[in-house]
């Protein structure tokens, strides 16, 4: 289970990453340096096998996070501070959970695949629902 904790380390840095909420190109900047962090610390804490998980964890976490950031920062405006300051405490929670208590790694990852498959699922929706307007 000492894997558990690389991934937790990386879905950290990928939630820290992915609080600037940016998109296009600038979006997938992000989330490769996001991921050479990540495989950086992995590598620095685990060899070989921590620096792909903690590169994966920290690309998946930064495109979700990213993508909630975003989305919060067009329909608030200039308010999102806050939410990129309760995304920091949770990737401070992640990486206590991580180093502490590593099974519950895997709740983390329940709990981001859950959000990029709903945020996932209601914009197909809403494309969905602007193709039949046409």
């Amino acid at each position: 289970m000492d894997f558990l904790t690389e991934l937790g380390i990386g879905i950290a840095i990928g939630m820290l990453a992915g609080t600037t909420g940016t998109h296009g190109s600038a979006r997938g900047r992000m989330t490769l340096l996001a991921a050479v962090i990540g495989l950086v610390v992995g590598f620095l804490i685990e060899g070989a096998l921590g620096a792909v998980l903690a590169m994966a964890g920290a690309a998946g976490a930064c495109l979700i996070i990213s993508d909630v950031v975003s989305g919060a920062s067009r329909r608030e405006g200039s308010g999102s501070g806050a939410l990129a300051f309760i995304v920091m405490l949770a990737a401070l929670i992640v990486v206590a959970v991580s180093l502490l208590v590593p099974v519950l790694v895997i709740l983390v990852i329940v709990a981001l695949l859950w959000l990029g498959i709903s945020r996932h699922r209601r914009a197909q929706r809403k494309h969905a629902g602007l193709r039949v307007l046409r």
